[in-house]
């Protein structure tokens, strides 16, 4: 795959600009501010549909402006291919490909596979479960739609799920057979979505040790743990077990949006102990 060209209007901090790409390695310098980032944040847009750095659209365009477009031409198994996204204010983002628009925006996720590297990784190591989670979701996304549906279903059902218990609480009664709907999805999708996390792990992490041995001159020993509740029980006993929980807490206690990884080195956390240079080398 090769993204052959870029032209934005009215992005970020761009009026107009229109690149061409070598199939080899390209090079942005220029002052701070500039907006190299800017640009690698178009090319983001063209395979997620959005930014990597501020999820609000209207904000990534340009001030004094209404609109901004991101298209892209990108060489893919022998074909050439167009990518068009465009946002108005007060109105939906519009994105084609091939002047086709998607009706799910999620039907391209995966289409043109993209691996972005910031300073920001280094939240990884130091963040909380929730930028762990982004990562594996967000790498199995681009190779597995059915994980993706699922996905979205899930968060759906979740959101659904603890708005009810806020209800019960709120309005002083319980409803065990509304609860359980919710349940019933969550089970069904969560299943899957713990499936493929440990799938992936299972053959990501003897890679990542590799790597890691020839960065470090293999000297070092480490290892990803991937934690889930739903590696000790089924996901309808976990639901069971946290239901008098949940309703205190007025959400959803356990479940796979709760998983997350401890990164190791000699068997030590290296959010803990680890120096910054093996955090960023992790």
């Amino acid at each position: 795959m090769h993204c052959q060209q870029l032209s934005v209007i009215n992005f970020k901090n761009y009026r107009e600009a229109r690149l061409d790409f070598s199939s080899k390695f390209n090079c942005f310098a220029g002052p701070n501010g500039s907006g190299k980032t800017n640009l690698l944040d178009a090319i983001y847009y063209l395979s997620f549909c959005k930014s990597f750095s501020n999820p609000a659209d209207t904000q990534n365009i340009l001030f004094d402006t209404d609109f901004f477009v991101i298209q892209g031409q990108y060489k893919i198994n022998g074909q050439t291919d167009e990518l068009y996204c465009g946002l108005k204010r007060q109105q939906r983002k519009v994105f084609k490909r091939n002047k086709k628009e998607y009706e799910r925006l999620s039907d391209h996720i995966g289409m043109y596979p993209l691996v972005l590297l910031s300073p920001s990784d280094t939240q990884l190591i130091l963040g909380g479960s929730e930028d762990r989670r982004k990562f594996i979701d967000g790498v199995i996304c681009q190779y597995n739609k059915e994980y993706l549906h699922c996905l979205i279903n899930y968060n759906r059902a979740l959101q659904q799920r603890n708005a009810l218990l806020k209800v019960f609480a709120e309005k002083r009664y319980y409803d065990e057979s509304s609860l359980e709907i919710w349940d019933e999805q969550l089970i069904n999708n969560g299943a899957y979505i713990f499936s493929q996390r440990k799938e992936f792990f299972e053959s990501f992490i003897p890679v990542f040790r590799r790597y890691y041995q020839f960065l470090s001159g293999g000297n070092e020993l480490v290892d990803i743990e991937y934690q889930s509740s739903l590696s000790e029980t089924d996901f309808k006993s976990l639901l069971l077990e946290s239901r008098a929980k949940d309703r205190s807490f007025q959400h959803t206690t356990a479940g796979v949006h709760k998983d997350d990884l401890v990164f190791l080195i000699h068997a030590w956390p290296a959010k803990k102990f680890g120096s910054q240079g093996q955090q960023k080398t992790f």
